[in-house]
Parts: structure tokens; C-alpha cells; sequence
């Protein structure tokens, strides 16, 4: 092979090489463009899903910030029911009893016109200005949780001695003393 053939076999080759590379270079331009349309979908559909997600759980609180409301009006309506019974032998007890149930229906109302964010915001300056308030209605909570909690502990406890389960099966024990006048005078 002659000097001219080599050199233009290298030009061939060489331009075919970078008609390669340059090929390349635009694919991965093209997969690097797709890409990133495909993330900017994949974000906007996730942001989207979250809203979504978000929108149903505030509508889920706020059903049940409603039904807390309803559940309040009904209690301030029992406890006007109180004060009417209690008005002719104690009316001031039935004053202070109507007055309660005013108040009630007041935070009921509150409640029921406010938003989740509301509710939040309000919670938290009334932590922030009230923290003894906070802290002791958080005791009382705990304290009757635990009383709550060691009551029916003890009947269970109770309830595992067999106190509760009757012996009916077969004839009197022989320790049993006798059963007379229809009364029975166990141990």
C-alpha cells in the first residue's frame, strides 16, 4: 500500500470515527433531554399525588374535627337538660349548669368554623401563653389513664382466680358443706 492510500484510509477512517463520536454525543444529549423530562413528570406527578394525599387527610381531620363539634353541641344540650331538672331544687346550680352549657356550644361553634391550620395555630399560642394549663390538664389526663389502666388490671386478675366461673359440673365436692333453706353458704 502506497503513502496516499494509508493517509486516505486515514482520513476515512478518522472522519468516520467522528461521525461516530458526534452521533454518540448527540444520542446521549437526546437520552440526557429524555431523562430529565421524564424527572421533571416524575416530580410533578409525585408533588401532585402528594397534594392529593395531603387535601384528603385534612378532609379526614376535619370530619372528625366536626363530628367532635357535633358531639360537644349534643353534651351542651345534655347538660341544659341537667339545669332544667336541677332549676326547681337548686337553681343556681342550674345557673352555673346553663352557663356551662352556653360556653360549651361557644367552643363547639369555635371549633366547627375553623380550619385544621387554625385549630393548630390556636393550639399551639395557647400552649406557648398557658404551659401550666397544658401541663396540668396533660397529668389529670395521665392520672386517670393509670387508674383507668390499674382498675381493669385488678379485674382481670380477679377474673384469672376464677371467682367468676361458677362450678356447676357434677356432684357437690365433698368439702362443700350441705345447701338447706335454698341458700348457699360457701367457704
Amino acid at each position: 500500500m502506497s503513502d496516499s492510500t494509508n493517509t486516505r484510509l486515514r482520513a476515512t477512517t478518522s472522519s468516520a470515527g467522528e461521525a461516530i463520536r458526534s452521533s454518540a454525543a448527540d444520542a446521549m444529549g437526546a437520552i440526557s433531554d429524555a431523562a430529565q423530562q421524564a424527572m421533571g413528570e416524575a416530580k410533578k406527578s409525585a408533588s401532585s399525588l402528594a397534594s392529593a394525599a395531603s387535601e384528603r387527610a385534612k378532609d379526614a381531620v376535619q370530619e372528625r374535627i366536626s363530628g367532635g363539634a357535633d358531639m360537644l353541641g349534643h353534651l351542651a344540650a345534655a347538660v341544659r337538660a341537667a339545669a332544667r331538672d336541677l332549676d326547681p331544687n337548686a337553681p343556681q346550680l342550674a345557673g352555673f349548669a346553663r352557663e356551662a352549657a352556653g360556653r360549651i356550644d361557644d367552643f363547639s361553634q369555635d371549633i366547627r368554623d375553623k380550619s385544621v391550620e387554625d385549630l393548630i395555630q390556636t393550639s399551639s399560642d395557647f400552649a406557648r401563653r398557658q404551659p401550666a394549663v397544658l401541663f396540668g390538664a396533660a397529668a389529670a389526663c395521665g392520672f386517670l389513664l393509670f387508674r383507668l389502666i390499674k382498675s381493669a388490671s385488678a379485674g382481670l386478675e380477679e377474673a384469672g382466680e376464677g371467682r367468676f366461673e361458677p362450678n356447676y359440673v357434677g356432684a357437690p365436692h365433698a368439702e362443700s358443706p350441705p345447701i338447706t333453706s335454698g341458700q348457699f353458704h360457701g367457704p
